[in-house]
């Protein structure tokens, strides 16, 4: 993970440039069908921050964070609030969100660190809250131009999810990448909810 925080910090201006203006609508009804009116966001790993902009336009509150400091800075102008630095280790909220949107950015926690994350994001939910997740379309783990990357199919995602009483699988599918130079990728995208109380 310290090796995709420091590419991310070293690449942050190219990765905001070529991520923030990417049209996301496709992926934000689906979860926001399930979010009440001026509910409360958790933007976890937001990136550049353009997701947390635009659910800030619709009238959600938003809280977000990123691992990364540079993406932190450039992600606090862009959204005009401040973007703390953190891991999801360090997610202590209890029950303070009606939605966790994790896009592509849980995709770089390994499988053997995985389960106690998906553990913090659920108790950082409401009950009966819901969370997005979204990772590559390809089960295990690789290392790809000094990031990490840990992918799912359908399958070993449903296995994931078995495993956290806390959750249910509401949806799951997939969907090709809509930046212009990964039209080959594919990404499975899922929403779950949190079920205990």
């Amino acid at each position: 993970m310290s090796g995709t925080i420091s590419y991310d910090d070293r690449d942050a201006e190219q990765f905001f440039r070529d991520t923030v203006e990417v049209e996301m609508s496709a992926l934000y009804a689906p979860f926001l069908a399930h979010i009440p009116k001026s509910g409360r966001i958790l933007d976890a790993g937001c990136g550049s921050g353009r997701d947390s902009r635009y659910f800030l336009q619709q009238g959600y509150k938003i809280e977000a964070f990123d691992a990364s400091p540079e993406m932190c800075r450039l992600a606090s102008i862009l959204i005009g609030q401040t973007v703390p630095q953190k891991t999801f280790g360090e997610v202590d909220s209890l029950s303070a969100f009606d939605g966790v949107w994790a896009c592509a950015s849980l995709l770089h926690i390994g499988r053997d660190r995985i389960d106690p994350v998906l553990q913090r994001l659920s108790r950082a939910l409401k009950p009966t809250g819901v969370m997005f997740l979204s990772f590559k379309l390809r089960d295990g783990e690789w290392e790809q131009g000094g990031r990490f990357f840990n992918g799912y199919d359908e399958n070993s995602f449903r296995e994931l999810i078995k495993k956290h009483a806390s959750f249910a699988l509401c949806s799951i599918w997939t969907s090709d990448d809509v930046r212009p130079d990964r039209k080959h990728e594919k990404w499975l995208n899922a929403l779950i909810r949190r079920i205990d109380d």
